[in-house]
């Protein structure tokens, strides 16, 4: 099975170009690497100095690149059951326009880019796939899709399609209501298969994520927040690469600012108890040939596909006649959690994200007892 890194960092971090040079140092490696963009702004042709389209391009020996193109993406996973969703709320006295956005559940966008890591996984083309992610906050979007999908697909398509096949010719007659047809379903369940199988890779012990920042009050603070929520969405985060800084140099303008970053770096290393990779500013735009020895730099000799932490962010145990589910919450304020059980599902709430977990046999017929916040982990303990 391939490996996968995904990088997520802040708009203007400079994570196209360390995901560009990390691609580019495991090609040089021996590595078969493909690197993926989600991002819309499709930098990563500028990256590489090679227009990329929406299948892999060759760019190098070992190395290729492509940009996801959303409108191909909507056309052929998701147009049978758009065309069905956009019938049903016109049926509702929703005007077309309006039926036409609705019809795309919320993070299709997003999804469409993980699809291809199931494409790509599955065949084993490639030893390393390297995910340009949008900025920080779609990232956290199109990671949290997969569980909202299948929360989306289990609720709104929850009709067995035998059951449809009895019921339709009576009730189409009757009721306002366009039902499904076989041709809707099969494409649901295609849709769901694949959603089940995005989240199996992105748990997967082959796949991980690293935070890019820069050493900066705002950006270290949203990192902080990812790195929460990917936590809370059960995404390992295996490195933290910090990124533009300055060099060593014995100008007082340079001394000053290297003062202040390494005032943020202690911040940096206190606040993230993970691996922290290093990339300073070069005197030219790192692009093209330039991004292999800016790799090297980075990885100080070590191997870019090696996993460098391998923390679970949920685990479950016993302790003291309960069954304990810890979920990683580095970062997360007690205020800002809330908990709901619902049959087989535990609901966390933090800020404005939501995670629904479906709960094991072990844990699903228990009761919640109590729940607290300790050392960055929520602990939910079950009667």
């Amino acid at each position: 099975m391939p490996r996968i890194i995904l990088f997520t960092g802040k708009g203007g971090v400079g994570k196209t170009t360390i995901a560009s040079a990390t691609a580019f140092l495991a090609s040089d490696l021996g590595y078969k690497t493909l690197v993926i963009s989600s991002d819309p702004a499709h930098s990563l042709s500028d990256a590489f100095e090679v227009e990329l389209g929406h299948k892999p391009t060759k760019i190098e020996e070992r190395l290729y690149g492509m940009e996801v193109n959303v409108q191909k993406e909507l056309e052929e996973h998701w147009d049978t059951i758009k065309k069905y969703l956009s019938l049903f709320f016109k049926s509702q006295g929703i005007d077309d326009v309006l039926a036409e956005e609705l019809a795309i559940f919320p993070g299709f966008d997003e999804l469409a880019s993980l699809l291809h890591l199931i494409e790509f996984h599955e065949s084993s083309d490639f030893d390393l796939i390297v995910l340009d992610c949008a900025p920080t906050g779609e990232t956290l979007r199109l990671l949290s899709v997969p569980e909202m999908a299948k929360w989306y697909m289990n609720r709104f398509f929850g009709i067995e399609k035998k059951l449809l096949k009895i019921v339709r010719p009576i009730a189409e007659p009757i009721i306002d209501v366009p039902l499904p047809d076989d041709n809707v379903l099969d494409k649901v369940q295609e849709l769901y298969v694949k959603i089940g199988k995005v989240k199996s890779v992105l748990e997967s012990e082959n796949t991980t994520i690293r935070i890019v920042m820069n050493p900066e009050k705002m950006v270290i603070k949203e990192s902080e927040r990812a790195f929460t929520y990917l936590n809370l969405f059960g995404y390992r985060v295996d490195a933290v690469i910090v990124n533009k800084l300055f060099p060593e140099k014995d100008e007082e303008f340079v001394r000053s600012w290297r003062r202040i970053q390494e005032k943020y770096m202690e911040e940096i290393r206190e606040k993230f108890n993970l691996p922290i990779l290093k990339a300073y500013y070069r005197e030219r735009e790192v692009v093209g040939k330039d991004l292999l020895e800016f790799a090297r730099e980075i990885y100080g000799g070590r191997d870019p596909t090696e996993i460098f932490a391998r923390e679970q962010p949920m685990k479950i145990y016993s302790e003291d006649g309960y069954m304990v589910l810890a979920v990683k919450v580095p970062f997360a304020k007690r205020e800002e959690l809330k908990l709901l059980k619902r049959g087989d599902e535990l609901i966390v709430l933090l800020g404005q994200w939501k995670r629904y977990i479906y709960l094991p046999q072990s844990l699903a017929y228990r009761e919640v007892s109590k729940a607290k916040l300790e050392g960055g982990e929520l602990k939910v303990y079950f009667s």
